[in-house]
């Protein structure tokens, strides 16, 4: 029994002097590099309709709920506005987009901006903001026949938010993590448009 205890208090002695040591592990290395304090997210508080229309006032509203959220988990992100870009294409995985007459893609274009000033700050510390998009809007957006010739349209719907001293996130700068369900910030909304 006393060698047992013996031992015990020999290996103690060494654990106590090999933990002592910073690790090198490359994982320990990638951990102490990564910054946990400069990103921001826009969480999506309702999620927008999967299918709009043009005519039906029961669905021809994109409309959403959100949260801005900062990364150095200040109660007021300092942010200057989020910035709605649309641009629509032929099919559901964003792969294809919509052409003028000509047989150019046409470019995304700048739907609609929402400065800082119309978030209210809610009971849980973070500025929220109701934002109403119409169907309307985006014919607006791109008048041209040949968007609207095939009946039915993907939209997507990109946000860009811009903090207060420049720096811009969106949907490229999010993971699964972030864009999935539990933060629910993918920056990048896709949405069926039908003309009628």
């Amino acid at each position: 029994m006393k060698n047992i205890y013996k031992f015990l208090m020999i290996a103690l002695v060494f654990t106590a002097g090999v933990s002592c040591t910073d690790s090198e592990l490359i994982i320990d290395e990638v951990l102490d590099s990564v910054d946990t304090e400069s990103g921001a997210i826009v969480r999506t508080l309702q999620d927008p309709p999967d299918l709009v229309t043009l005519t039906n006032p029961d669905n021809n509203n994109f409309d959403l709920i959100l949260e801005v959220q900062q990364g150095n988990g200040s109660f007021v992100p300092q942010f200057k506005e989020i910035r709605f870009y649309v641009r629509m294409y032929a099919d559901q995985d964003l792969t294809e987009p919509i052409l003028d007459p000509n047989g150019n893609a046409i470019a995304e274009t700048l739907l609609t901006t929402l400065p800082e000033s119309a978030f209210s700050i809610e009971s849980n510390g973070l500025p929220r903001a109701t934002i109403n998009i119409t169907s309307q809007s985006f014919v607006d957006a791109y008048p041209a026949d040949a968007v609207y010739a095939s009946g039915a349209n993907f939209v997507a719907l990109r946000l860009e938010l811009e903090m207060s001293d420049g720096t811009v996130f969106t949907d490229s700068d999010v993971g699964a993590t972030i864009a999935g369900q539990f933060f629910n910030s993918p920056f990048l909304y896709r949405v069926i448009f039908i003309m009628s």
